[in-house]
């Protein structure tokens, strides 16, 4: 590039004829390396400013998606509560590590433009000749910030369309749940509070059923042994179940009943499977009894999930895989 420097050239028209004059001398003495020094730090100067920029959106459009995601509050009473608050929780993170990124480029870039004002009165071209430092170009240190704040833009875009594909499914499965609900299969657990015990004792082996298994015994009595219900699982596991009922559920079941139960169930049914099912609860006598002896206690919160969502028995108890009702596969 070359310029014909007595070729006049027009300045703004500032108020201060002495600042024109110092602006036409400063013209007339530079050279073609001036120029493009100045034109190349005037250029840096430009990305850090758009890149700022950048982050600034960036951060913005994070802090309006972490203020909706606020919004979504996963619902209390749902078989599908703990997916959605993992799901929120997962994003929230994504979101959260996103808005750092943008918040330290954003950091940065300002301290580069700030480097870059201050060295406007330095020498200039002198930076930028070929025995210079290129540790010198304050921009050198912008690329892996704008490499971090590109990754980051990315993880936050495909966090949220993971997300909005997890709120996609689980709609579709709370649907499924509402025409389960709609059907006999489900008991509520007001109904059963309602029962009689004997009542129980048949629903119990009435969702045992459900759950594809095959009845030996569906009712206890006097000579039961403390095996109210025998079923067969399909893959031929014998379960034996004790029922205790419990008026509206609110008393609990004691340490001795379930003390009775281990001392019939495999030696004299020969039970894989040990079960006492109340809809009331148990004491923690009971529970820790249950613990040490392989008993497996289903309270009202698990006969919930039972009876009236549907979920099998055995995913109930922990004692078969099933797979997780949406894929939360979620990663940085």
């Amino acid at each position: 590039m070359h310029i014909n420097w007595p070729t006049a050239v027009v300045t703004p028209e500032y108020p201060s004829p002495q600042l024109q004059q110092a602006l036409r001398r400063r013209i007339s003495e530079a050279n073609d390396d001036d120029l493009v020094a100045a034109y190349l730090h005037w250029t840096e100067g430009q990305v850090a400013l758009d890149w700022f920029a950048e982050a600034s959106d960036l951060a913005t459009e994070l802090q309006e998606e972490l203020e909706r995601l606020d919004v979504l509050v996963a619902p209390s009473n749902s078989p599908f509560t703990g997916d959605y608050v993992l799901a929120h929780a997962a994003l929230r993170q994504i979101l959260n590590q996103a808005s750092s990124t943008a918040a330290l480029a954003q950091k940065r870039t300002r301290e580069v433009w700030y480097r870059l004002r201050e060295e406007t009165t330095g020498d200039l071209a002198g930076k930028y000749r070929p025995d210079a430092d290129p540790a010198d170009l304050v921009v050198s240190s912008m690329g892996s910030v704008r490499a971090q704040l590109a990754q980051a833009s990315q993880n936050a875009s495909h966090a949220l369309t993971r997300h909005r594909n997890d709120m996609h499914q689980l709609a579709l499965l709370e649907a499924e749940l509402d025409r389960f609900l709609a059907t006999e299969d489900s008991i509520s657990l007001e109904d059963i509070h309602a029962m009689a015990p004997t009542a129980f004792e048949q629903a119990v082996a009435t969702l045992a059923r459900r759950d594809g298994c095959h009845i030996l015994r569906e009712g206890g009595g006097a000579r039961d042994l403390g095996a109210d219900v025998i079923a067969v699982t399909p893959d031929s596991r014998r379960i034996v179940f004790q029922c205790k009922h419990r008026q509206a559920g609110v008393k609990k079941v004691g340490s001795p009943e379930i003390q009775t139960l281990n001392g019939t169930a495999r030696p004299q049914h020969r039970a894989d499977i040990v079960v006492a099912v109340t809809n009331g609860t148990f004491t923690k006598p009971a529970t820790d009894f249950a613990h040490d002896h392989e008993i497996h206690l289903v309270d009202q919160d698990r006969l919930n999930r039972w009876a009236h969502w549907g979920e099998p028995l055995l995913a109930v108890l922990g004692l078969e895989e099933t797979p997780p009702r949406i894929a939360l596969a979620h990663t940085a």
